[in-house]
């Protein structure tokens, strides 16, 4: 649904590859860090694995090139050649590491919010739990809006990596969540599957319609936006009738 050379004489680069393929990487690997030294491979494969997540989420796929990551990130590009195959390696990690990041979050701020005996304060964390990422993590979602607007040049696989990494867990969540809350007599669900869906359309319904889908809204915009969804989710499944 985040998702960042050597001495001697320089290599030219290898040509960009399309998607889904597999391009030859420069053999010379990195130099291991010397002792005491700060940084080395692992910090340069995060500035690498940073700098991807913003370049592609303000330029797209298509129009990112290896030399616009390396830029971002302050790195060469035989650097990138020698952590990932090439464009379409890089992107598939950024996006499985980026959604990763985004669901872990939203999983532990809901485990420290929700105390699961009040189902209108809870319900109100978990929307503003759900909202709360686009503001939290805006290079992901910016880079979410690139990929819906490309889906068309992805593999099912990477889709199907993405989804499970992030938003299905994400949903899965807040499945569980519903699912205690009506087992402790709370809420009426039958179907927390359907009744996630629902939730999760409502308490973004506001957020993402006009007049703040141009511009964040304010803390006190969203509580809004999410109080009069979660009442509106509590009109179907909080009292007896709720059994959809």
């Amino acid at each position: 649904m985040q998702h960042a050379w050597q001495c001697g004489r320089q290599a030219a680069d290898p040509p960009e590859a399309p998607l889904n393929t597999t391009p030859a990487a420069p053999a010379d690997p990195d130099v291991p860090p010397r002792p005491g030294r700060p940084g080395g491979r692992a910090a340069k494969r995060r500035a690498i694995t940073q700098g991807a997540r913003t370049v592609f989420g303000r330029e797209g796929y298509s129009r990112t090139s290896i030399e616009a990551i390396a830029a971002e990130a302050g790195v060469s590009t035989r650097t990138i050649y020698n952590h990932f195959q090439g464009k379409d390696h890089l992107f598939s990690e950024v996006v499985h590491d980026s959604a990763s990041q985004v669901a872990d979050a939203f999983i532990a701020t809901v485990a420290e919010q929700l105390s699961g005996t009040d189902a209108r304060a809870d319900l109100i964390a978990l929307g503003r739990a759900l909202v709360g990422q686009r503001t939290q993590f805006p290079d992901h979602f910016a880079m979410i809006r690139q990929i819906k607007a490309e889906v068309q040049h992805f593999s099912p696989a990477l889709i199907d990596t993405w989804q499970q990494a992030g938003p299905l867990r994400v949903q899965h969540e807040v499945s569980r969540r519903l699912s205690q809350l009506t087992d402790a007599g709370l809420l009426h669900i039958s179907s927390p599957a359907r009744a996630t869906l629902h939730f999760v359309a409502l308490v973004n319904s506001e957020i993402t319609i006009s007049p703040y889908a141009s511009r964040a809204p304010s803390p006190a915009q969203v509580r809004a936006c999410v109080t009069r969804a979660v009442d509106a989710f509590l009109h179907g499944y909080g009292g007896a009738a709720g059994t959809a």
